[in-house]
């Protein structure tokens, strides 16, 4: 059943920095090989590894260690499309489309500021662990300067949602960028220059075919749960009236209220998560729309009143409705 996870894929990711420091850890690695390739792991399956690693090393900043043992193998099709891509402005743009191959935890947003291009993660379902957004962050900044070696790539800077450490000046060290903490949302700035940047194993034929895979694995996975999907579809159609409720849902289902409740459980999902995660899908969308008042946009996904969508979406997306739209309209070009 498809809930939130991330690519069983990254079960190597954990084990390569075992085996780079030479740790025995024989119950993670147990845990571990009992994943297969190319499957969907539970997230809170993968957090309680993190955690298990963590309560074994004691290192600091360990998220970001783990991050810095990335290859390719260890993300699967992601990985080797984003090597194929021209430069890395389409390399990101792939990788915003792709992501849910990965991880279904959050949207990717990719938002020009100033001189910097800030990629971002909204926190429409929750946020994630310290431990995973480190792991995360790390990763892609780690496999990025790979793909665009000899170039001397560094991020602007990092933002952390969770609490600064006893020693900051360690992620930055680690990260080689300015780190804050206390953030509304994990996000990476990206300098606007280094978009042109060219990938160095860039192969526009392997890109077509690794495109059409990732497509397909994403149709696939759209298509596994359908139950989601039609609470998703029956919500978009009713916000515009009024706020559809989990017991509305379930009589369209013909299930009960706690069938259903025990049912999104099961996929590390609650209702309240569900609905918001379809209102922001919708409101990125609406935005994008210049012919859309504001307002009108907050009637369409079923507040009573525009304030009350300025803040909700604020916090979705770390930015107002109006700066979303505004940098949509006007976007800058990724290369």
């Amino acid at each position: 059943m498809q809930g939130i996870y991330v690519a069983s894929d990254l079960a190597n990711l954990l084990r390569a920095y075992l085996d780079k420091h030479q740790i025995d850890a024989p119950s993670i690695r147990h845990q571990l090989a009992a994943w297969p390739p190319h499957a969907q792991m539970p997230m809170n399956v993968w957090w309680q590894l993190l955690e298990d690693m963590q309560g074994l090393s004691k290192e600091p900043a360990l998220g970001i260690r783990i991050g810095q043992c990335v290859q390719p193998q260890h993300t699967g099709v992601l990985a080797y499309l984003i090597m194929h891509c021209a430069t890395l402005g389409d390399a990101l743009l792939h990788f915003q489309r792709f992501q849910k191959l990965l991880h279904n935890m959050s949207d990717v947003l990719l938002i020009s500021h100033q001189q910097a291009l800030k990629l971002s993660w909204d926190a429409s379902l929750g946020a994630s662990t310290q431990l995973s957004d480190e792991v995360f962050v790390s990763s892609l900044i780690c496999f990025v300067k790979q793909i665009v070696q000899g170039v001397g790539l560094q991020p602007v800077a990092v933002h952390f949602m969770h609490p600064a450490p006893c020693d900051p000046s360690l992620y930055q060290q680690l990260l080689g960028c300015p780190v804050f903490f206390n953030a509304k949302q994990v996000s990476i700035d990206i300098p606007l220059a280094a978009l042109s940047l060219s990938i160095n194993s860039q192969n526009p034929y392997l890109l077509e075919l690794l495109a059409k895979q990732a497509e397909a694995l994403m149709d696939k996975t759209a298509h596994e749960d359908e139950l989601l999907e039609v609470i998703r579809r029956f919500c978009a159609g009713r916000l515009h009236q009024r706020v559809p409720t989990l017991n509305e849902v379930a009589a369209t289902l013909h299930l009960s209220t706690r069938t259903l409740h025990r049912r999104l459980a099961d996929r590390c999902l609650n209702f309240h998560h569900l609905l918001a995660e379809t209102r922001f899908r919708l409101a990125k969308n609406y935005l994008a729309d210049p012919r859309l008042q504001l307002n009108q946009i907050a009637l369409l996904l079923g507040y009573s009143e525009q304030s009350a969508f300025t803040r909700a979406f604020s916090a979705w997306a770390g930015i107002s409705p109006q700066r979303f739209r505004n940098r949509t309209l006007s976007p800058v070009g990724l290369g």
